[in-house]
């Protein structure tokens, strides 16, 4: 059957610098007349050369080994407010192929300053089913799955296995430290990111490395200078920004990842800064 389906969509293909493009409309279409999953059919076609219409942009910057790379990764996201959703949004037209979406927050007035997703009409829905909703609007061919829950001690096992990576989107220090030991323990890497008013930090946490709050321990704060300077719009958009980039990284093993530093920004006085841990 797939034979059929690729041997279809290349008679309606297109030529664009070098690269044999497969309409957007045409896979949709010859999806729901096979009944089977877009994500699949896209997998087919990049494993033929054949490069998916959305993805088209992407191809110069990940190659189509890339690009089948991150359609067949999988990504926690613990979080899906201010650095999570913007997370989501890139990873979503990154195509990365399964997001599982972790929050058991209801959207909150307060988060329609800075949280990409929240809008007037979802005050007080799961943050979750919204992010879900989210990415399958941005990407209906990828899988998310929404889980309306808090990330704690009954929860964080199941939730990150399976994974590939986990990003860090959390508001609290607690699960924060929950998470970065329970991805040590199953040998998933953890991308960190925090904001709180005009500054920033981020840093890839390999299986097996100390993490930020590790030399702290019980006497981490639950939270941190967020309390007394806010959260702009501006300041989760660009970390979160950070954090996606580092996990595309991560999963098409390129160099120059932020393992051995975190980098801490000053968006007041646009200062940048790679500190040693």
């Amino acid at each position: 059957m797939m034979t059929d389906i690729i041997k279809k969509l290349k008679a309606e293909s297109y030529r664009k610098n070098d690269n044999v493009v497969i309409p957007f409309e045409s896979i949709k279409i010859i999806s729901e007349e096979y009944k089977t999953p877009v994500k699949s059919i896209e997998i087919e076609l990049l494993e033929n050369g054949l490069i998916p219409e959305r993805y088209e942009r992407n191809i110069g910057t990940y190659g189509i080994s890339g690009q089948l790379i991150l359609l067949k990764s999988k990504i926690l996201i613990v979080g899906c407010g201010g650095l999570g959703g913007w997370n989501l949004e890139i990873l979503a037209r990154a195509g990365v192929g399964y997001l599982r979406l972790v929050d058991g927050d209801r959207f909150e007035p307060h988060n329609l300053n800075r949280q990409i997703i929240a809008t007037e009409n979802d005050i007080y829905k799961p943050k979750a089913l919204i992010a879900a909703k989210r990415v399958k609007n941005i990407n209906s061919g990828i899988e998310a799955e929404a889980c309306s829950c808090m990330f704690d001690e009954s929860t964080a096992q199941g939730l990150v296995d399976g994974m590939d990576l986990a990003i860090d989107a959390l508001d609290n220090n607690r699960s924060r430290f929950l998470l970065f030991q329970v991805c040590k323990a199953k040998g998933i890497p953890v991308v960190h990111g925090a904001i709180g008013g005009f500054v920033g930090q981020l840093k890839v946490v390999m299986p097996g490395e100390s993490h930020p709050l590790e030399a702290l321990g019980n006497d981490a704060p639950d939270k941190g200078i967020e309390v007394k300077l806010g959260n702009p719009p501006q300041t989760p958009a660009l970390i979160a920004t950070l954090q996606a980039n580092e996990a595309i990284k991560l999963l098409l093993k390129k160099e120059g990842l932020l393992t051995d530093h975190l980098l801490w920004i000053d968006l007041e006085h646009n200062e940048w800064m790679r500190l040693k841990l």
